[in-house]
């Protein structure tokens, strides 16, 4: 995602938008010679502007226009528009997709607003329609003017500042957003200046849902008090999104560094940071399970915060999540089991729980540094050696003490909760004696008696990290 440019004053913008949406484009790269850019065409004044832009826009970069309409089937003239919108493609000779979907069964099913379900739907099909050219980025028709009421909509709904920063010029690798720099105004008067036709839809002047509401009679209210609020907002929206910016790819990089399995995250990591880093952490670890935040708001990112380590879990929307023993982890996770052979000194990635084990021989003893870490008399070891996930009936005495514990209890007692007991791979000799279960002591069998034992095998398990 990328930020937004601070708009040039509004008197520059009355002679022709066209040079300053040419910078714009040039400046943050929002297209490029041999793309092709699928333009959500509504037919409204916004999207009617874009597209002619993008038409003249052409003659100074080599790429292809494609239209795109989604019909919602919400309005009686519905089909009054989609004609329209055919009429309109034609003899600017730009290829049109067209699909139409149930947006108010959608709705219902997903306990949406009826916008967010349109819009769902629509940002669906137009990737359908991306993805089937190479190169292809979508251009939506948002302005300046929906940048500040979405601000609006979302600061009475309490939104973090993700939420009050949510349309971004650039989002992904594959949405631009070319005139945002341009208020509604703008726009309106590029059309009646240059005699542009549009399709009006008449539910802009009711007040049935939230954004017309705020549009059509508070932002006007506001306008009296501040006539150029628009474009002080602009600069306002632009200083979160920069910031919010910064902390997402922060926690991107926490959670890169620190989960396990891309699903288990443990407390310690979080529990590092200050809370405005946390909820950025929390609601980054909830996009990886999810695939995305559909329906997650500021509450369920709080949730999740307060809630005790202890606990049993906590729902968020499409997603079960469980608090044990220091982990969060989704409900359902499953760590399948493992056995791999090890014949020689080396490294061995145990693939299934994303670990690593090293053996190597060294010299002299070595005071392993914590239990993920051993140290062995060579003359105590031969090859081939066992590495596997635990069992119900494995048991080892534990170095300095005089009884059989369970492999499981001993797991439990390093803070590993059940469901994740595959995460402490167990070592046994060729001869399947239990060496150590990683996370744990070393078996009392293999310690070492004194430090005069000749060489020694040094035997470490870690994260596997690709990098």
């Amino acid at each position: 995602m990328s930020g937004v440019q601070f708009p040039p004053p509004l008197f520059l913008f009355m002679e022709n938008l066209y040079p300053l949406f040419f910078n714009n484009i040039k400046r943050f790269s929002l297209i490029n010679n041999n793309e092709t850019i699928i333009i959500a065409l509504s037919g409204g004044k916004d999207s009617v502007a874009l597209t002619h832009l993008l038409k003249k826009l052409q003659k100074d970069i080599d790429f292809q226009l494609i239209a795109a309409y989604f019909n919602h089937q919400i309005r009686e003239d519905s089909k009054k528009e989609e004609n329209w919108i055919e009429k309109f493609c034609k003899p600017l000779n730009i290829k049109l997709f067209k699909a139409k979907d149930d947006v108010i069964s959608f709705k219902e099913k997903n306990k949406l607003n009826l916008e967010h379900a349109g819009s769902i739907l629509r940002y669906r099909f137009l990737n359908r329609v991306s993805s089937e050219y190479k190169n292809s980025k979508i251009a939506t028709a948002h302005t300046k003017s929906d940048l500040f009421e979405t601000f609006l909509i979302k600061l009475f709904r309490g939104s973090g500042n993700l939420g009050l920063s949510a349309i971004f010029t650039k989002k992904g690798n594959n949405i631009i957003r070319p005139i945002l720099i341009f208020s509604k105004e703008d726009v309106l008067n590029f059309l009646n200046r240059n005699k542009i036709q549009y399709y009006e839809d008449y539910t802009n002047k009711q007040n049935k849902f939230i954004r017309n509401k705020i549009r059509n009679t508070i932002i006007p209210k506001i306008k009296e008090i501040e006539p150029n609020i628009e474009n002080q907002a602009f600069k306002t929206i632009t200083i979160i999104q920069q910031e919010n910016e910064y902390f997402t790819d922060l926690a991107r990089k926490i959670l890169k560094e620190n989960l396990i399995l891309e699903k288990i995250l443990p407390l310690n990591v979080i529990n590092r940071y200050n809370l405005a880093i946390k909820r950025y952490i929390i609601r980054e670890y909830i996009r990886i399970l999810k695939g995305d935040l559909l329906n997650i708001d500021f509450n369920h990112i709080e949730n999740i915060i307060n809630t005790s380590s202890e606990s049993k879990g906590i729902s968020v929307p499409g997603l079960n999540l469980k608090f044990h023993k220091g982990y969060i982890f989704p409900d359902d996770i499953f760590i399948p089991d493992y056995k791999y052979i090890i014949k020689s000194y080396g490294t061995l990635r145990i693939k299934e729980i994303n670990k690593i084990i090293k053996i190597e021989q060294i010299e002299d003893y070595i005071k392993p540094e914590n239990n993920y870490e051993i140290v062995l008399p060579y003359s105590q070891i031969k090859f081939p050696l066992l590495i596997r996930n635990v069992k119900k009936r494995d048991k080892y005495i534990k170095i300095n003490s005089s009884f059989n514990q369970k492999v499981f209890e001993m797991i439990r007692e390093s803070g590993i909760p059940y469901e994740l007991r595959n995460l402490s791979p167990l070592l046994l000799n060729y001869n399947e004696k239990i060496i150590w279960c990683c996370g744990s002591p070393i078996s009392d069998s293999f310690k070492i008696k004194n430090k005069n034992m000749g060489k020694y095998l040094k035997i470490t398990i870690d994260i596997f990290s690709p990098y």
